[in-house]
């Protein structure tokens, strides 16, 4: 048998960033369309207050994503000990993974602006043009995360 088939299989930090990132985005943004869809039932669109619940997600997520990534580095630390040390670091994978998620998010990122850039221009209300905006951003960076995790996990 050979010896680094004996060896466990460790992520990379940015692998684990990545799943921080998704569990965080998909929580905040599960919160808030839990809020404005029952909104959206009884409450006519010019009166939703949507906006300060559209921050207070985002600002959730960004908020959450650097406490968890932050006490997932030192869970593995502390459960890894001196082996964490051992190359987990940023390397070559990591950055050709991340150009080909950043690939794959681009143009469904650049589709839902696009859409934001119709609503405007038919003069839509500013709900559906931030919503679409702020749905555009997260399916964007879900995707990007899915890739991603996609080709930690099966190679590309």
């Amino acid at each position: 048998m050979d010896m680094a088939e004996d060896e466990p299989l460790y992520t990379t930090r940015e692998e684990r960033q990545v799943w921080v990132g998704l569990v965080t985005m998909g929580v905040s943004a599960l919160l808030y369309y839990v809020y404005i869809v029952p909104e959206l039932f009884r409450t006519p669109v010019a009166e939703i207050v949507w906006v300060p619940p559209l921050f207070f997600s985002v600002l959730v997520a960004l908020v959450a994503t650097i406490i968890f990534a932050i006490v997932t580095e030192v869970v593995v630390v502390i459960r890894r000990g001196d082996e964490s040390k051992d190359g987990v670091d940023i390397d070559v994978r990591d950055r050709e993974i991340s150009r080909r998620g950043g690939r794959l998010a681009t143009p469904i990122l650049g589709t839902g602006i696009g859409g934001v850039a119709v609503l405007a221009s038919l003069g839509a209300d500013y709900f559906w043009i931030g919503n679409l905006a702020f749905l555009a951003g997260f399916v964007a960076a879900v995707a990007e995360g899915v890739i991603k995790i996609r080709l930690y996990r099966r190679g590309y």
